[in-house]
C-alpha cells in the first residue's frame, strides 16, 4: 500500500502542477476569457487523485473509545524493561527531574514530592478489602 499511495500522490501532484501552469499561461495570454474545460477537468481530477493518495498512504486510525484503547494497551502489555513507580509511571531517568522545585521531601518532609497518577485499580482493591472487613482497617 505505501507504493500505491506514493504513486497516486506523485501523479496527482504532477497533474496539479500542470493544471496550475496551464491556468497561469491561459490567464496571461487570454485575460478576459473563461478557463477552458480541459484545464478545469485536469484540475479536478488532479485533486481527486491527490486526495486518494493521501487517504491510501495515511497510517491506521486509532480507536476513539477509551475502553477499546485501554483494552488494546492492556492486552499488549508493557514492552519496556524499565523501572516503574508505584503509580505505574515509567521512570525515564535516574535523577529527579523535578528536583529544581525543592519538593524532595514532599509536604512536611514525608513521602515523595511529586506524586504520579492515581492508581484506580489499586484503590478499588483497597476499597473492596475495606468493605469486606466491615469498614475496619
Amino acid at each position: 500500500m505505501p507504493f500505491l499511495g506514493t504513486a497516486l500522490n506523485t501523479a496527482g501532484l504532477l497533474f496539479l502542477t500542470h493544471a496550475v501552469y496551464s491556468t497561469h499561461e491561459h490567464t496571461a495570454t487570454f485575460a478576459h476569457t473563461p478557463l477552458p474545460l480541459d484545464i478545469t477537468i485536469e484540475l479536478l481530477v488532479s485533486i481527486l487523485i491527490l486526495s486518494a493518495g493521501i487517504v491510501v498512504s495515511s497510517p491506521q486510525l486509532k480507536p476513539i473509545q477509551w475502553a477499546k484503547w485501554a483494552g488494546k494497551i492492556q492486552r499488549g502489555g508493557r514492552h519496556s524493561e524499565g523501572k516503574w513507580t508505584r503509580e505505574g509511571e515509567e521512570v525515564l531517568s535516574e535523577g529527579d527531574p523535578y528536583a529544581f522545585l525543592g519538593l524532595d521531601g514532599g509536604i512536611g518532609g514525608k513521602g515523595e514530592g511529586r506524586r504520579g497518577f492515581w492508581d484506580v485499580r489499586g484503590k478499588r482493591k483497597e476499597y473492596a478489602h475495606w468493605a469486606k472487613t466491615g469498614g475496619k482497617q
